[in-house]
């Protein structure tokens, strides 16, 4: 199971870079611009007729989320907790958006470019060859959590060294969680 640790903390990296990519994406979308709000629709189309507004048997569209109530987010949450012990809910706002903009530095896709070739290397790999490559998972997670620390703090100046630990720290934490009870739920079965 020691050898799985590291390749199973890679991959719930990556989903949680997915799930801060994914709700950025959504919150933008929902939320409506300056220009949207004030411009009426023009009547020369074919729908010119017909009111823009939903009638009252036309289905209701989905209510939009409340901060922290993600679509992904499922019964436990997301990855990143919705406190975090000595970080104010500003900064923790504020670090969910660096993140997001960190997985799109060079550095960091660098970084899990690196891992994503060392999983599949793994995958036919021999036992003896894997176990080996324990030290090497390490040393690619250091480099992704250093690339994605720096990308953090040069995506905001209100973040602070300290600040990205903190946050960083929860993240794996979190995931050490989640893996704990996928291994846990695979056991019961």
């Amino acid at each position: 199971m020691n050898k799985l640790f590291p390749i199973l903390f890679g991959v719930a990296i990556g989903s949680a870079a997915t799930y801060f990519t994914m709700d950025a994406r959504q919150s933008a979308a929902n939320a409506p611009s300056g220009a949207e709000k004030n411009v009426a629709p023009k009547s020369a189309s074919k729908f010119a007729g017909k009111s823009t507004r939903p009638s009252a048997d036309a289905p209701a569209t989905e209510a939009p989320r409340q901060p922290g109530n993600s679509k992904f987010g499922g019964k436990t949450g997301g990855f990143l907790p919705e406190e975090i012990d000595g970080v104010t809910p500003e900064q923790l706002d504020k670090c969910k958006v660096a993140m997001m903009k960190s997985m799109q530095d060079e550095d960091v896709r660098a970084a899990r470019a690196k891992q994503g070739e060392l999983i599949k290397e793994a995958q036919y790999a021999s036992d003896e060859d894997k176990k080996d490559m324990g030290k090497q998972f390490e040393e690619i997670q250091l480099d992704i959590r250093t690339a994605t620390k720096a990308a953090m703090m040069a995506a905001d100046a209100d973040i602070t060294n300290d600040l990205a630990d903190k946050v960083l720290d929860a993240v794996e934490e979190r995931m050490k969680q989640r893996r704990q009870q996928f291994q846990q739920g695979g056991k019961k079965k």
